[in-house]
C-alpha cells in the first residue's frame, strides 16, 4: 500500500482516541478483507488480536479514507481499496507460515516473497530492524537469483549444506520469480511473526 494512504490511516492528529495502530495492522485488515470479501468486526478483531475498541476505530478511519464500506455483511472494499489491495498482493506475491527451525531465529516463523526489482535491499539490516520493532524476533533477507536464495551481504547460498525448510516450502509456492526478495521472520508467537515480516515489507515495496 502506498505510505501516503497509510499515513492518512495512521495521522496523529486524526480525531478519535489514540491507539497504538501500526502500518502492519492497517495492511492486514486490507489484505484480510480483500481475500475474505468481507469481514465482521468481530472476526476482524480476532484476525488483528486488537480489542473492539482498537478494530471500531480502525474500521472508522479505513471507511473515512474511502477504503472500506461496511454494510450487514461486514466490512468490504471500495473500489479505492480494491486498488491497494491489488497493489499490495501483486508486490507481496506469498505469504505463510514456515518450519525456520533450523534458521534459529525463533520459535515460529511467517515468510513473505516481494516482487522487488529496485536494489532497495542493502544487507538486510533496515528489515530486520523494523521486523523488530513490531514484535518480532528476528528477520532473515535473502534475494532469489538463479535458482539459489542468497545473503545480500555475502552472495552465499543459504541451501550451500542442502534443501532444507524454510525452503523447500517456498519453492513449493510456485511464485518465484527471477530478483524476488525473501524474507523469514521469527517470533514466540505466529501473529508476532507476521508482523514483522509486514513491517519489515514496507521498507522494500
Amino acid at each position: 500500500m502506498p505510505r501516503q494512504k497509510l499515513a492518512q490511516v495512521l495521522a496523529s492528529d486524526y480525531k478519535g482516541p489514540k491507539i497504538g495502530l501500526t502500518e502492519a495492522h492497517v495492511i492486514k485488515a486490507i489484505l484480510a478483507i480483500g481475500d475474505n470479501g468481507s469481514v465482521g468486526r468481530g472476526r476482524l478483531s480476532e484476525i488483528l488480536d486488537l480489542g473492539q475498541g482498537e478494530v471500531r476505530t480502525l474500521i472508522r478511519r479505513l471507511k473515512s479514507t474511502a477504503l472500506i464500506s461496511v454494510g450487514a455483511e461486514g466490512c468490504f472494499l471500495t473500489e479505492a481499496g480494491r486498488k491497494e489491495y491489488d497493489y499490495f498482493s501483486s508486490r507481496i506475491i506469498w505469504r505463510g507460515p514456515l518450519d525456520g527451525s533450523s534458521l534459529g531465529i525463533g520459535k515460529v516463523c511467517y515468510g513473505l516473497i516481494v516482487r522487488e526489482k529496485d536494489g532497495r535491499v542493502n544487507k538486510g539490516i533496515e528489515q530486520r530492524d523494523e521486523a523488530i520493532k513490531a514484535g518480532a524476533s528476528a528477520a532473515l533477507t535473502v534475494f532469489y537469483s538463479k535458482n539459489r536464495f542468497l545473503i545480500p551481504s555475502t552472495k552465499s547460498n543459504c541451501e550451500s549444506k542442502g534443501p532444507s525448510e524454510p525452503w523447500i516450502t517456498i519453492r513449493k509456492s510456485g511464485r518465484l520469480a527471477e530478483g524476488d526478495m525473501v524474507l523469514v521472520v521469527g517470533a514466540e508467537i505466529p501473529l508476532a511473526a507476521e508482523y514483522g515480516a509486514l513491517a519489515a515489507a514496507l521498507t522494500i515495496i
